[in-house]
């Protein structure tokens, strides 16, 4: 993501396809900044790969040095309809690529529970990227465990303990991870690669305190019993029980 633009006072990164879509969307106008590999910032009416984007039709003149130099834009371009920036058909375009955070998309628009196979799925690649962050750990306590069995052989002081130490630190850390990315982009990891989105009611991103509770109830309802994830094949609104406590639902965010 390359390229950089500004629109009602706020920077996106990009590229140079996204940005052409966001252009045939009304997103972005011909007088707004844009920041061009190599170039550096100049307005996008002005620059040649953008300029078959735009909707025939005058726009404004364009700034160069001190003065006003006419082009062929002599009029202001009319502007989107509001709800091209209040509610982005995209979730993640171009609210994902902003500048230092992620704004909430939605609002009060919530999309489409997310389907069972996209659930399951993402809940299974968080799980397999949790056991990569815990691999070091389980490596030494086996280790540890290998060598105990061998006759003759002295387990190494407080191997397996290290071992078994540095497991959980694993875990631990790919959760706090998930709940972040959760509070900034609204998905984990795992959910991020499906394209699933954690919202609240309001369709608001979770805090960071939320989405660390969230994650906190589902490992204490996997440990207690697997089968109370089967509660949303059996709940009108396909929640989950710790998503029922957080106030939150998993969305799709194809």
């Amino acid at each position: 993501m390359d390229w950089r633009v500004i629109v009602q006072g706020q920077a996106y990164e990009t590229n140079l396809e996204e940005l052409k879509q966001w252009i045939r969307e009304g997103r972005v106008l011909p007088a707004d900044q844009v920041f061009q590999p190599g170039l550096g910032w100049t307005i996008a009416g002005q620059v040649p790969e953008l300029q078959a984007c735009f909707p025939p039709g005058p726009t404004l003149p364009l700034m160069v040095g001190d003065e006003m130099t006419a082009s062929p834009y002599n009029a202001p371009y009319p502007p989107p309809a509001p709800s091209a920036y209040a509610a982005p058909p995209e979730p993640y375009a171009p609210a994902y690529g902003l500048v230092g955070y992620a704004p909430q998309p939605y609002g009060q628009s919530l999309p489409a529970p997310a389907g069972l196979g996209k659930r399951f799925l993402g809940a299974l690649l968080d799980s397999a990227f949790s056991l990569l962050c815990a691999l070091p750990g389980l490596a030494i306590y086996l280790s540890a465990v290998l060598t105990d069995l061998r006759p003759d052989e002295e387990v190494p002081a407080g191997q397996a303990t290290g071992g078994l130490l540095l497991f959980y630190l694993g875990l631990i850390a790919y959760t706090l991870l998930a709940a972040y990315m959760m509070s900034k982009v609204g998905a984990s990891p795992g959910k991020k690669i499906v394209r699933a989105v954690v919202l609240r009611e309001d369709g608001q991103f979770l805090s960071f305190g939320m989405a660390i509770l969230r994650e906190f109830l589902k490992g204490i309802f996997n440990n207690i019993c697997s089968l109370l994830n089967m509660w949303l094949l059996f709940d009108p609104e396909r929640q989950q029980l710790y998503d029922k406590i957080t106030r939150a639902n998993v969305y799709d965010a194809s």
